[in-house]
């Protein structure tokens, strides 16, 4: 028995599926190979292979965007058995013969939906670019009451910079006095949201494409949100920018308060160089619609800032807000030792390490080429931590440093074993790679800050905000960025000499303490507010 792993995101199922089927040997699709193609070419690769067992792994299958035709793709392959695995043990399992004896009306239900979704989301849109943006004038006294949104079209279960950022600001405002209520679509990796006033608004499986999934589910969670919300009457309403959202939009101007919008990149920008969504632009006009609706818009960076100038967004409604860290959280000492041990890693052991979610700018892919040219003279291993697009390639490249123990690759964790892991390691990369079209960097890396945090010598691609974070020879090494030799070469710098090491981790710490913590983020933001009060339009 054959089967074939296409492996979408959250870790690659392996060891499930040879539970599941104990005598089959199992050949790995990566997601990048898989979108190579358009659907006929994926089609015959597929059939190529002869799987009789087409899986598919994936973070969660409550957000799996166009589950049903992926169920119906491998059918169509050929597949007697078609499995879909999540990274919280969730499975769907489906034969050949149900799936194609269902197809049409599947396909009728998703053609359906889908148009109706389109249709009424258009109409809305159309209202909703006609209001007036505006809020009344504002005199409350007290602690500041605020209702966080986030409607990301994504799990929010992955340890990662998303979740980081989320935890982070909710936990800072609160620190501050304020009052906070969280309405999210998903539970958030590390975060215990049953402190807070909260209220979780799941999605639907619905939506054949990226795009139309997105579309229903802004409609899920509007519907879902707005009469919390209304009910909440907070201060202003903070939320997290989604790709096709307006829940923050409709409420704020249902109740007349302000919005915050916390705006983390450009979703038209990212839609078509890294997760290919369609509807460009609907999306485009979704983002005009939050940006003009906003009365405050918080970005990381100054790129960021000079992106949203010169489309036109007015100076005086930009706030550069840098990321954060949580010092106590992220610290040494916190039990590394430990987990050392239970990896099998010697005491003696040199250990670099790498935590994120594999996506296209995180360079992974590039610290594998660079971990195959370290010569094995060299006395450094490898730990690296999280999952995502890219970890299939990743899995695939250092299959042989795997096999010998030099790499460990961990795959998805518990948020809160993350500083456990970075513990464990003597020095942190963070090797970011330039954006594909030649446009700045307009990033600003959470892991970045929780390396410094650790007290670990770091190693960072010299890029946008992170080499402006990071002094070069005084709180890390900085190398070109996407340079697999100069990468290479920096890690074994720094293997060579524990003083260095130490010497660069103290001062990262020292900075991060004095200038990244997340209450001082939510300080700019209930400043902002303060200076907004009374301008009610």
């Amino acid at each position: 028995m054959k089967v074939v792993l296409l492996a979408l995101s959250g870790d690659s199922a392996r060891d499930k599926l040879a539970q599941l089927f104990p005598n089959a040997s199992i050949e790995s699709v990566s997601r990048t190979e898989f979108e190579s193609g358009g659907f006929r070419q994926r089609l015959a690769s597929l059939r190529a292979r002869r799987p009789n067992v087409f899986a598919i792994s994936t973070e969660r299958l409550s957000w799996q965007r166009g589950q049903e035709l992926f169920m119906i793709f491998g059918a169509l392959a050929g597949a007697n058995e078609v499995v879909m695995i999540d990274s919280h043990g969730g499975i769907r399992q489906e034969t050949r013969f149900d799936l194609l004896a269902g197809a049409p009306a599947t396909l009728a239900n998703e053609a359906v939906n889908g148009l109706t979704d389109l249709l009424f989301s258009r109409r809305e849109l159309l209202t909703l670019e006609h209001e007036k943006p505006g809020f009344s004038r504002i005199t409350t006294s007290g602690p500041r009451r605020i209702v966080y949104l986030r409607a990301t079209p994504g799990p929010g279960t992955q340890a990662g910079g998303a979740a980081s950022h989320i935890k982070g600001v909710i936990e800072g405002l609160s620190k501050l006095g304020a009052d906070v209520e969280v309405l999210s679509n998903d539970a958030i990796a590390g975060f215990d949201i049953s402190k807070y006033r909260s209220a979780i608004i799941p999605p639907e499986t619905v939506g054949a494409t990226r795009a139309l999934f997105d579309i229903h589910n802004n409609l899920v969670f509007t519907r879902g949100a707005v009469p919390l919300i209304e009910r909440a009457n907070p201060d202003f309403i903070y939320q997290r920018y989604a790709r096709f959202s307006w829940a923050g939009v409709v409420a704020a101007t249902r109740i007349q308060r302000p919005l915050f919008l916390e705006y983390n990149g450009w979703e038209v920008w990212v839609g078509r160089h890294w997760d290919h969504v369609g509807s460009l632009d609907l999306l485009e006009r979704y983002e005009r619609l939050n940006l003009r609706a906003a009365a405050r818009i918080f970005v990381v960076s100054e790129v960021e800032r000079a992106n949203l100038e010169t489309r036109g967004v007015a100076a005086s409604k930009i706030v550069v807000n840098p990321n954060g860290v949580d010092a106590g959280l992220f610290r040494p000492g916190i039990g590394g030792a430990d987990v050392r041990h239970e990896l099998g890693i010697a005491d003696a052991d040199v250990v670099a390490g790498f935590v994120g979610t594999f996506g296209p700018w995180h360079g992974v892919v590039q610290l594998a080429e660079a971990i195959k040219r370290i010569p094995a003279s060299v006395p450094v291993r490898f730990l690296l931590v999280g999952s995502g697009s890219l970890h299939g390639e990743v899995e695939r490249l250092l299959d042989d440093e795997v096999a010998s123990g030099r790499v460990i690759l961990t795959g998805a964790v518990a948020h809160e074993r993350v500083p456990l892991l970075l513990d464990a390691c003597d020095m942190l990369v963070s090797p970011h790679i330039p954006l594909a079209d030649g446009s700045d960097f307009f990033g600003s890396p959470t892991k970045v800050f929780e390396y410094m945090a650790m007290g670990k010598g770091i190693v960072a691609s010299r890029l946008g905000q992170i080499g402006e974070v990071l002094a070069d020879d005084e709180t890390a090494l900085l190398v070109e960025p996407g340079s697999v030799p100069e990468l290479g070469q920096a890690i074994v710098k720094l293997t060579g000499s524990r003083d260095l090491r130490m010497r660069l981790g103290a001062r990262a710490r020292e900075v991060a303490i004095q200038n990244h913590s997340w209450t001082r983020n939510a300080e700019r933001v209930l400043m902002e507010f303060e200076q907004l009060g009374g301008l009610g339009s």
